[in-house]
């Protein structure tokens, strides 16, 4: 299975976005103040993606904004009997 979930914003380099999964890590300061976070998004992704086995891409888009992709191996069939 895969996802995967763009968004606009701010350009991001390369080395930052390598970061955006640490706890308390964020890309860009946010434009509106009254809705502020914490960082901590990406880092469960991360966790919640590896505990099942899957993988998790950052990638900065070419205009700003980022990439994120969420691929999950698929489920194994299961047989009763």
């Amino acid at each position: 299975m895969l996802l995967a979930v763009e968004n606009t914003g701010a350009q991001l380099a390369p080395e930052l976005v390598s970061t955006l999964t640490e706890p308390f890590r964020r890309g860009a300061e946010r434009l509106r103040t009254h809705r502020t976070g914490v960082g901590l998004g990406l880092a469960i992704v991360e966790t919640i993606t590896r505990a099942h086995d899957g993988t998790l891409t950052l990638a900065p888009g070419p205009a700003g904004g980022l990439r994120v992709t969420v691929e999950l191996p698929a489920a194994a069939a299961h047989t009763d009997g």
